[in-house]
């Protein structure tokens, strides 16, 4: 039996969810650090570091190769920008809210596209 993740991204209704929380996180870091900003653009990418990584060895990117599941899944965890939301409260800085947008906007609109995280052997779950 397959594992079922909190955020769903296997249904329509999971896709969309997913796609207008993505609209909304981009829509927010432009709001807080402009549309040229370049931290919310970058760490609208960051999380496909991964992808690259684990290309560097693999014609294809499905399966990923077994090395680039652990950092796939863990820069596609929805844990990178809470943990970035918490910093920004934290410190009262508005930099790391905006990387924190762009990061979820990222990761919301790949669940959107129905990309989640993989298995241990590298396969979509």
């Amino acid at each position: 039996m397959r594992r079922r993740t909190a955020w769903t991204y296997r249904t329509p209704w999971g896709r969309t969810l997913s796609a207008t929380a993505g609209l909304a996180a981009l829509y927010a870091g432009v709001r807080l650090g402009g549309p040229r900003d370049r931290l919310l653009w970058t760490c609208a990418v960051l999380p496909d570091v991964a992808l690259l990584y684990g290309a560097a060895s693999a014609p294809t990117f499905d399966p990923l190769p077994r090395y680039a599941v652990r950092p796939y899944n863990v820069l596609h965890s929805p844990g990178v920008p809470l943990v970035l939301l918490g910093t920004a409260r934290a410190v009262r800085s508005r930099r790391p809210a905006v990387a924190a947008c762009g990061w979820l906007a990222h990761i919301a609109v790949d669940r959107a596209w129905g990309y989640g995280p993989r298995a241990a052997d590298g396969s979509r779950l």
